[in-house]
């Protein structure tokens, strides 16, 4: 094997030296392309519940009426919440509401 001259030698780690920076580069770029589409408020939904990427409305909206159906309390408590009685009361439920989303999120996480 023949030796390459020291100036060759030189020239070929500069070069190798710009094609590794330039996959640094592109690595970086795409890292943050996929951090700024995760950071989206779709993105964000997706990284708690990752079923709702692969549904569409129609599919999410059956899934709501099978929902209500098993579990009929869930309709009587819509309809109080709507309610004049209840909407003295809006803000204590909207922080029961936030607690139970802060526990759902809390449980998918571990999952």
């Amino acid at each position: 094997m023949s030796k390459l001259s020291p100036g060759r030698e030189r020239a070929v780690r500069i070069e190798l030296l710009r094609a590794r920076a330039a996959i640094e580069r592109q690595s970086m770029s795409q890292s943050l392309h996929r951090l700024s589409d995760s950071l989206t408020p779709r993105g964000l939904i997706e990284s708690f519940f990752p079923r709702a990427r692969r549904t569409s409305p129609s599919d999410l909206l059956m899934r709501a009426f099978s929902v209500s159906r098993r579990y009929p309390m869930i309709l009587s408590l819509g309809s109080a919440l709507l309610s004049t009685a209840a909407r003295r009361r809006m803000r204590w439920l909207k922080l029961a509401a936030a607690a139970v989303a802060a526990w759902q999120v809390g449980r998918n996480l571990k999952k």
